[in-house]
């Protein structure tokens, strides 16, 4: 009884105190003078469109954004074929005011892809993997140049 009491005093005094997200409730934007990506291109177009960099030449920041992949071997099996790969991603940001870095910061994602007889299939998978793991990169970069926005007002 008394941790419902609890509870219920809880929800109220949160619903009362004026709480909201940072990242949900900004609609501050931040723009960029110039905006940069190095690196795998593939990659960097599914970056870029995941998340909306808008350029504004009275902008003090611009940024840059480079992105690599690596796949390898992981296991093999007893006769030499490989059994699995793994998936690495890495994504660094650098933003940039008057010429000077302020803030860099790099993502990485990877993933485990296990390797069948057929190559189309194979072939698929490891695409596949790559898509994925560079989306949750760009969640994250989209989120973190939020927080930077929020913390550079």
């Amino acid at each position: 009884m008394i941790n419902k009491i609890s509870l219920i005093f809880l929800f109220f005094f949160l619903s009362a105190c004026g709480y909201q997200s940072l990242v949900k409730e900004s609609k501050d934007e931040i723009f960029f003078q110039e905006i940069s990506f190095l690196g795998d291109s593939n990659l960097n177009f599914i970056i870029k469109s995941k998340i909306e960099l808008k350029e504004r030449s009275s902008s003090n920041y611009k940024i840059s954004i480079e992105t690599s992949s690596n796949i390898a071997t992981l296991s093999k099996t007893s006769s030499g074929e490989t059994e699995s790969k793994d998936i690495y991603l890495k994504s660094t940001i650098k933003i940039f005011k008057a010429k000077k870095s302020i803030y860099t910061k790099a993502f990485t994602a990877k993933k485990v892809v296990k390797i069948g007889d057929s190559l189309s299939d194979n072939l698929d998978t490891i695409e596949s993997a790559k898509i994925n793991l560079v989306s949750e990169i760009a969640s994250k970069i989209n989120l973190d140049i939020k927080f930077f926005n929020i913390r550079n007002k």
